[in-house]
């Protein structure tokens, strides 16, 4: 067994600890790089966009950039994807 003041043993130490850090730091920087979806589930919104059209819908999907919603009028599996940008609430 390698005792604590061995060079093998501080290595493997400073290894872990690198990688710990390592690992916090892509995290953080992968958090703030993340699209950040103003919007919550449930919220209602009105999306325009020139393909799907203009619904007002429920948010019922959000998988960043796009935001699925769900519209009164639709089937229950039914959701139109919006990128968030072309989300806005209503009047």
């Amino acid at each position: 067994m390698e005792s604590p003041a061995s060079p093998q043993a501080q290595d493997q130490r400073a290894q872990h600890h690198r990688s710990r850090v390592a690992n916090f730091l892509w995290g953080t920087v992968s958090r703030a790089r993340a699209t950040r979806i103003p919007f919550r589930m449930g919220q209602v919104l009105i999306g325009d966009d020139p393909f799907n059209g203009r619904h007002l819908g429920t948010v019922a999907v959000i998988d960043a950039p796009y935001v699925g919603l769900r519209t009164a009028g639709s089937a229950a599996g039914d959701v139109t994807f919006y990128d968030y940008r072309q989300l806005r609430y209503p009047d």
